[in-house]
């Protein structure tokens, strides 16, 4: 039971004014890890070493730069009168599809000017974004951001630390290790399919939309579970609701697409 006194750790360590997050260390360490994975995979499919790491780096870049601004528009109302914070992504804070649509633009722009397929590159990248992210979610869960609603489960987890973003001396939802299981998960799965050991996708570009489907069905029904403020509400839905529902119906229509592409219809 992880309903007792539990004291996560958002700082490691600290030597004077300087600190070690822990949030940095863990997305840092899905960063190099998710490279380490995308250069292997993509060397196998005949991609340069080289152009992989220099798409990487964008793709952090603008995804770094992307997931934040969308997490400072959503929380406008404690930047606009603490704009030194607004650059202290180290301590957490950063959205998922703000990232992810920053990423996307830049891979398709740097691919195209390289000449390379974007579509087989994607399905390349989808796995490792979600290794990433396992990665990232953990970093969340001892921020204490994207916390969870109070519940009265047995693994429900309180944060005391009072350094943490999470509402501190009740139990809630550990939604930051739901989401670490679930994209560790989605990690092996897309890896799998990419292999062809189950099922072997039928074009380029199928794996990268699939996952972009599956997780935006995750994502929708996970922020029910949320305790954390994620911007304004519309129709009762949150921002990331809304981004989930477009990410489906648009990755469904390509898939439709390009699978009648490839059938000649």
């Amino acid at each position: 039971c992880f309903q007792g006194k539990k004291k996560m750790f958002p700082e490691l360590f600290r030597i004077g004014p300087f600190s070690v997050k822990t949030y940095g260390v863990l997305v840092a360490a899905g960063f190099i890890t998710a490279l380490l994975y995308l250069m292997k995979r993509a060397e196998k499919e005949g991609i340069s070493r080289e152009l992989t790491a220099d798409t990487a780096l964008y793709l952090m870049i603008s995804g770094i730069i992307g997931a934040r601004a969308m997490y400072v528009a959503l929380n406008w109302d404690f930047y606009r009168n603490n704009l030194s914070e607004v650059f202290s992504i180290w301590s957490g804070g950063l959205v998922f599809y703000g990232g992810f649509i920053a990423a996307v633009i830049t891979g398709v722009v740097y691919l195209r000017l390289k000449k390379t397929s974007i579509l087989r590159f994607a399905d390349i990248l989808a796995p490792a974004i979600f290794l990433g992210m396992a990665f990232g979610r953990l970093g969340c869960f001892f921020a204490g951001c994207c916390y969870g609603k109070p519940c009265g489960l047995p693994w429900a987890v309180t944060f005391n630390n009072p350094l943490t973003f999470a509402a501190r001396g009740e139990p809630l939802h550990p939604t930051q290790i739901y989401e670490a299981l679930f994209c560790a998960a989605l990690f092996w799965a897309l890896d799998v399919f990419n292999r062809g050991r189950i099922f072997r996708k039928n074009f380029d570009g199928e794996v990268f939309f699939v996952s972009v489907v599956v997780y935006g069905i995750w994502r929708f029904f996970v922020e029910f579970l949320r305790g954390d403020d994620r911007g304004a509400r519309l129709f009762g839905l949150f921002p990331s609701q809304f981004l989930s529902i477009i990410g489906i119906i648009v990755s469904l229509g390509v898939i439709i697409y390009l699978w009648q592409k490839k059938s000649g219809k």
